[in-house]
């Protein structure tokens, strides 16, 4: 039991630290938060525990886009900049770094039947994704291929929930479910939901984001 002992016992020190980082600490809090978490989840995959290894990745994720999102630089002396203020090319690295790990939890999420988490992970993405750069206004057309909530919506659909399903996890209506998926069928060609989970088999569940889109 030591090892589960000494899992927790980091996790619960990255949860402290990521608790107290916007009460002053700021970035170098949330950095801090990270680093606990990783360690705990490298912890966990030694036991192993896939799914607690999982949401504390997640945590990683989060405190990472946090802080280059949404906190400020940590407290500096006067005259000093921090790195990433100096080196705004590095922290657009760390963001999609965080983002490729948070949709990597998603997915895992999703191999393990933890469709409740995979959608909390996605909406965090959706919330906390850094503001893309050189879109045109207005929605974007995505032709004829998936949009992110259509991949989204499809890809719990091949899990196995029912549209009321879905519809409750990604506060949607039914009809707007429908939609979604019939519209995923139509853009990948698949004539039932197994035939859309073979289609979306190769690619997962959405595209991955690069990195002039979201620096």
């Amino acid at each position: 039991d030591a090892p589960a002992a000494r899992a927790a016992l980091i996790w619960s020190r990255a949860v402290l630290a990521e608790t107290e980082a916007p009460a002053g600490q700021g970035r170098d809090g949330l950095l801090r938060a990270a680093e606990l978490y990783r360690e705990a989840a490298a912890a966990y995959g030694e036991l192993p525990r896939p799914y607690t290894q999982a949401v504390t990745a997640e945590g990683a994720g989060r405190c990472v886009l946090a802080a280059y999102t949404e906190a400020g630089p940590g407290p500096a002396a006067e005259g000093e900049h921090t790195a990433a203020s100096a080196e705004p090319e590095a922290d657009c690295a760390l963001a999609l770094s965080a983002v490729a790990e948070l949709e990597s939890c998603a997915q895992r999420f999703t191999e393990l039947g933890a469709v409740w988490d995979a959608a909390r992970t996605r909406a965090l993405l959706r919330t906390r994704q850094p503001a893309r750069k050189g879109r045109p206004p207005g929605r974007p057309s995505h032709a004829d291929e998936l949009s992110p909530r259509e991949a989204e919506v499809a890809q719990l659909a091949v899990s196995g929930l029912t549209n009321r399903e879905i519809a409750a996890t990604l506060h949607l209506s039914p009809r707007t479910v429908e939609q979604h998926i019939a519209r995923a069928m139509r853009k990948t060609g698949a004539l039932s939901r197994r035939d859309l989970a073979h289609r979306l088999a190769p690619t997962g569940d959405s595209r991955p984001v690069s990195a002039s889109e979201i620096c």
